[in-house]
């Protein structure tokens, strides 16, 4: 038997059968997991968990970076807001339209030097684009014990390693900490190896000699953490990156695949728990390579129950699971699902499930089909149209993002120099038509 991984998502191709296989986590409710209500305990902190097991991070890292659509669009994304790079300014306003100004201003321009501000905003920029939230380290320079305070340098904070906390002696339920550990836990010791960081307060930035700055996109009715745009596209994200995976099946060696295999994949968390309990009762480390280990035998007894004639008399037993949440009841049951032999209405459905995908995952992450090069006819959109496109785009959605991703950088300038009235943003040059240019500068003649 061999297996293809494609993420959680495999094609497995016996002497006797082909299926492919899925691993599929049903939505949750957005409200309560995500906002924090369902916490646990780490020392003396309330830790605020992020996304329903505490995975949101990772959640969206996989499913993104195992599609064939999904990081090319992120990453436009990434290039339209850093336009031309981060440089300074000054806000005028002129004739009643902001004006920013920009500047240059060598005191400041050493400091950001000194930390290579640009690769920091960068990853900033894509964990914005990701999770419309980051961390950043706020370190406090040496020299401030003995004159004028001042904030040395920033740091990127990797946001699955970063969780919000709150002293369980707080009157508030507002996050007053952050928590940096590895949150996989790979071991037990990793529960008790972390390190807890105050919040950074604009108001006194020189309170704490190292703090975390969380800054984020609020989103409706939750307390602690973002509900990214992205998280509702998830499923559509999974549709796209399983039809090429049957497409390849379909390929290789003319194998006509029969079965689609899907398994809850709360099946795989309780039984990696499982797992890791007989380990530490062995007195063994725990490794994912159990968990693999125990799905490649699960698929191989799967293959062995869908091959061919002599598998008259067998049959799949699986157990039907609920999960309450609220007023919802969720189901978590395994499916197997013959797929119809009609190759040509199979490969045209499957056709019109991807389209619809494509269309789906831009439209969740706000990026219009012509800047995506999405298009129905195959054929990219005119250049009117992506024009059009990128002028919207520059217009009302780049303000947000850059509000938010250079607001730790504005406020340790302005906790420097608090005399100047200096900001950090993206320039962007004006785009204009092609009919509008000198026929020697046009993109056609300079290519």
């Amino acid at each position: 038997m061999r297996i293809e991984y494609e993420g959680t998502s495999a094609l497995v191709q016996a002497e006797r059968s082909c299926f492919t296989y899925e691993e599929r986590r049903i939505p949750k409710q957005l409200g309560s997991p995500i906002s924090g209500v369902s916490t646990y305990f780490m020392g003396d902190y309330i830790v605020h968990p992020y996304g329903y097991n505490n995975d949101l991070p990772e959640l969206i890292r996989d499913v993104v970076k195992n599609n064939y659509l999904a990081p090319g669009l992120l990453t436009k994304k990434t290039q339209l807001v850093w336009g031309v790079g981060p440089k300074l300014y000054v806000e005028r306003i002129e004739k009643g339209k902001v004006i920013k100004d920009w500047q240059e201003d060598n005191e400041i321009q050493d400091w950001l030097d000194a930390f290579d501000f640009e690769d920091y905003l960068l990853k900033c920029c894509v964990d914005y684009h990701h999770i419309e939230g980051l961390f950043t380290e706020i370190i406090q320079a040496r020299s401030g014990r003995i004159g004028k305070p001042k904030i040395a340098r920033l740091e990127h904070v990797q946001p699955n390693y970063a969780r919000l906390a709150t002293h369980k002696n707080s009157f508030s339920k507002k996050a007053d900490s952050v928590i940096l550990t590895d949150f996989n836990f790979s071991n037990y010791q990793k529960a008790f190896d972390y390190k807890i960081y105050s919040l950074f307060d604009y108001r006194e930035p020189f309170k704490h000699k190292r703090s975390v700055f969380y800054s984020n996109q609020y989103s409706f009715c939750t307390e602690y953490y973002t509900v990214p745009d992205l998280y509702g596209s998830l499923e559509w994200l999974r549709r796209s990156t399983a039809v090429p995976l049957i497409f390849k099946a379909l390929s290789d060696n003319s194998l006509n695949v029969k079965y689609h295999v899907v398994s809850p994949a709360e099946y795989w968390d309780k039984k990696a728990e499982e797992l890791m309990k007989a380990a530490s009762q062995k007195g063994i480390p725990y490794s994912d390579k159990l968990l693999v280990e125990y799905r490649e035998n699960m698929l191989a007894q799967i293959s062995n129950v869908l091959t061919g004639d002599d598998a008259v008399g067998r049959f799949w037993h699986t157990v039907k699971s609920f999960t309450t949440e609220g007023a919802s009841v969720l189901e978590h049951e395994w499916e197997i699902k013959p797929i119809d032999q009609n190759i040509k209405n199979f490969v045209e459905s499957q056709i019109k499930i991807s389209e619809r995908a494509d269309y789906a995952v831009a439209g969740g992450m706000n990026v219009h089909g012509a800047l995506g090069n999405i298009s129905g006819k195959g054929t990219s959109d005119s250049g009117s149209e992506q024009l059009y496109a990128l002028k919207n785009y520059m217009l009302t959605g780049i303000d947000i993002p850059e509000m938010i991703i250079t607001k730790a950088i504005n406020h340790a300038i302005r906790a420097n120099w608090p005399s100047k009235k200096l900001k950090l943003g993206f320039h962007h040059n004006v785009v204009e038509k092609e009919s509008d240019i000198n026929p020697s500068d046009r993109l056609k003649n300079n290519v």
